[in-house]
């Protein structure tokens, strides 16, 4: 208690030591948290600067990109307009193969035609007049007018043998009696089928002066020949040898 008494002594006697005390103790307190307070920026202009610059140089980029795909763009779609012209230019090309196949007959065809038969005269059996019996001269004639009246397709198939495609290669030939289809022996009855328009072909062929040869024949001789339309005929595609000894590629 004795120096609790004296303390207040001095501080009612000595009143501007004790608030000097405390003025000191306050102002370090005040230069220790100015000591610790984050950096700010001095001059603000020079952080408008920084921005702007940066801003700048943002736009800029932006600007470098937005030609950099215009440039990718521009060149995709002439690539694009390159692959369509070349796809163009190839599917024309594979349909003037398929064109051109389908007219040397190395495809198979389908549609409405007509179906002929020819054979050899009854009498033919016991009498050996040659005007009774088909010949390979009478297949070529009837060939050469079906391809002049239309036809797109046309085969011929002996008594069970195989049916024979007929195109610009070929051959029907005749050896004694004996009739020669791409070099196949054929016998009688000949089927031939034409694939094309049924309608005018049919009246192509029963027209009598068409094939005079045949139908005085059928009168005289008893020589058979029967045409009937077909709403579908299917003709196989030529399965035989294709000469090439005057090709030229270019």
């Amino acid at each position: 208690m004795k120096y609790i008494d004296q303390v207040r002594q001095f501080v009612v006697r000595q009143p501007n030591v004790i608030i000097a005390i405390i003025g000191f103790v306050l102002g370090g307190l005040l230069a220790t948290e100015y000591s610790t307070q984050l950096p700010r920026i001095i001059n603000p202009v020079i952080s408008n600067y920084m921005l702007e610059d940066m801003e700048n140089t943002l736009s800029n980029e932006q600007v470098a990109l937005k030609e950099s795909l215009e440039t990718v763009d521009s060149e995709i779609t002439e690539t694009q307009d390159k692959l369509k012209t070349r796809q163009i230019g190839l599917t024309s090309l594979v349909n003037q193969v398929d064109s051109l196949k389908q007219q040397v007959g190395l495809t198979d065809v389908s549609g409405e035609g007509i179906e002929i038969v020819i054979d050899d005269s009854d009498i033919s059996k016991t009498n050996s007049q040659t005007n009774a019996i088909a010949h390979a001269s009478d297949l070529r004639d009837l060939v050469d007018f079906l391809w002049s009246r239309g036809a797109q397709a046309i085969s011929i198939s002996a008594n069970g043998q195989i049916e024979e495609r007929v195109t610009f290669f070929t051959s029907i030939d005749c050896v004694v009696n004996t009739v020669l289809i791409n070099s196949t022996k054929a016998a009688p009855p000949f089927t031939v089928k034409v694939f094309g328009n049924r309608e005018s072909l049919s009246v192509a062929v029963d027209e009598r002066d068409n094939l005079k040869s045949i139908y005085d024949r059928v009168y005289k001789e008893g020589l058979k020949f029967f045409v009937t339309d077909n709403q579908q005929v299917t003709i196989k595609k030529y399965s035989g040898d294709i000469g090439l000894s005057h090709v030229k590629i270019k």
